[in-house]
């Protein structure tokens, strides 16, 4: 939570507001205002890049009229696995779940709301993965392998099968380039690529080397894939590492070598096959609603969306995002990114005087553990204390002794909602109790702890998972004591 500084911005993503020049140019503009009904039980269904369409359950919504254009007959199911075409004419949707084999692939046109074409499903198998090429070619993956099956729309039709070496395919471990040219895909534990035309492979995707800072013995391996995108010029490649409790970016380039390897903090979970988006450009990502730069590897924009909530965000220019925003939402809105007062905000980091937090900066720590004195209880918080310090470190931020900011890392006692109490972390300035920002370290982190503490004997291994959480928090980076700037990364409640 950040304190003022975020909610006085908040509205700078309002178009008509500080950055309307800036979204000015952008052909969604007129729609910003647009609300789609969506709770937490819709299927939503957003297409790729650009794409006019989003399908919530069996309404077609055109974003630009900001009207549902087609509502779809009942009759046939529309299960797990679904897909649009770029150009939102065409709706694909697998009839079952994922232990439904044996199910048929339904395909809607959105403008006349028929089903133009129906490929026969297989005994055994579900399709998790499809995708349109073309606005015209459907390519159906079974989790069984092996073979990939391309049906011509428009003449309903099979055009042909393509052969791959796995017999083994999950949802968002197999994608396919913007111009429908290559195939990319999990087999066994490496990332290959293919030519769709032939179906020549091409080469592998160089493998990321294991996390050294682990503390599992896993290395890392294509089976970790949750999400696997091509970059819209189709030359880039990323894809989401999640193992445990420790989520990467990997990005490679045209010729599969490894340009950017990020450690996310990113609750385990939460990352799934409509986790990961490029932004127009290839100026980032977008992850979970994070917003990650490119060039600085940081996260800009963090939105806060729905505790369960896996569904994708849509992109639809370099300015305008849609999905389910804010912690309690049960609408599909428009956001757009204020790119201009961000990129003024990333050049003052490092040069703005008097910065709350900032490269730089120094802030003293206090950790309070109940007043809880034990030879273990005082090794969990030396551990405590240098996770912070390490972790301010990442950021160029200092420790020294009575500072004006401070964090503070506190042992709140039980209460109804927290049987064993809550361990916090939290940033204040002297002479006041309220957190400019603060961070609840996890029930699954914190329950060891507390239990331990109560006892006056905290385990290594409960100090130790605190520890790490603290290493992954997403603190602050900059935080200005005025308004000329945006506090980083921008968080949207």
């Amino acid at each position: 939570m950040i304190r003022t500084l975020t909610i006085a911005f908040v509205f700078a993503l309002v178009p008509g507001h500080i950055v309307l020049a800036d979204m000015s140019d952008s052909p969604w503009i007129m729609s910003a205002g647009i609300t789609i009904p969506a709770d937490q039980k819709a299927q939503i269904t957003m297409g790729p890049a650009g794409c006019p369409v989003i399908m919530v359950n069996r309404q077609a919504w055109h974003i630009k009229s900001m009207k549902v254009v087609q509502t779809l007959q009942e009759g046939w199911e529309i299960g797990d696995y679904r897909c649009l075409s770029a150009n939102g004419k065409y709706f694909a949707a697998f009839e079952g779940t994922w232990h439904s084999r044996g199910k048929d692939i339904n395909v809607w046109n959105l403008v006349t709301g028929e089903i133009v074409a129906t490929i026969p499903g297989k005994s055994s198998c579900i399709y998790p993965v499809m995708k349109i090429m073309y606005n015209r070619y459907l390519l159906a993956a079974p989790d069984t392998g092996e073979t990939l099956t391309i049906w011509d729309l428009e003449q309903n039709k099979k055009t042909r099968d393509v052969l791959v070496r796995t017999r083994d395919i999950e949802e968002g471990q197999l994608t396919v380039s913007p111009d429908g040219k290559y195939l990319a895909l999990c087999e066994g534990d490496k990332v290959s690529v293919m030519t769709l035309a032939d179906g020549r492979y091409v080469g592998n995707l160089a493998a990321p080397l294991r996390d050294p800072t682990s503390t599992t013995g896993w290395t890392v391996g294509a089976r970790d894939i949750k999400d696997l995108e091509f970059s819209p010029d189709g030359q880039e490649m990323a894809a989401l590492y999640s193992s445990f409790s420790k989520q990467r970016l990997v990005v490679w380039d045209g010729k599969g070598q490894i340009t950017h390897d990020i450690p996310l903090n990113i609750p385990y979970g939460r990352l799934n096959a409509y986790s990961l988006s490029w932004l127009p450009d290839q100026k980032g990502w977008i992850v979970d609603g994070n917003v990650i730069d490119r060039e600085t590897k940081k996260i800009l924009v963090q939105f806060k969306r729905p505790r369960n909530d896996n569904d994708e965000i849509a992109v639809l220019d370099t300015y305008f995002l849609m999905g389910r925003f804010g912690e309690e939402a049960e609408a599909i809105t428009m956001i757009g990114l204020p790119w201009e007062s961000i990129d003024s905000s990333l050049e003052a980091m490092n040069t703005v005087d008097n910065a709350i937090l900032g490269p730089g900066v120094k802030l003293s720590l206090y950790v309070y553990l109940r007043g809880q004195r034990s030879p273990t209880v005082d090794k969990a918080r030396a551990a405590i204390g240098d996770a912070i310090v390490n972790r301010l470190k990442v950021d160029k931020m200092l420790y020294a002794p009575d500072q004006e900011c401070f964090f503070r890392f506190n042992a709140e006692p039980a209460s109804p909602e927290h049987q064993y109490g809550q361990l916090k972390l939290e940033l204040l300035e002297k002479g006041s109790d309220e957190p400019i920002w603060s961070h609840a370290i996890s029930d699954r982190a914190a329950t060891g702890f507390l239990q331990g503490l109560d006892k006056g004997e905290i385990s290594d291994a409960s100090a130790s998972m605190v520890a790490s959480e603290i290493s992954q928090v997403q603190i602050p980076y900059f935080m200005p004591r005025t308004a000329d700037f945006l506090p980083l990364p921008f968080v949207v409640q």
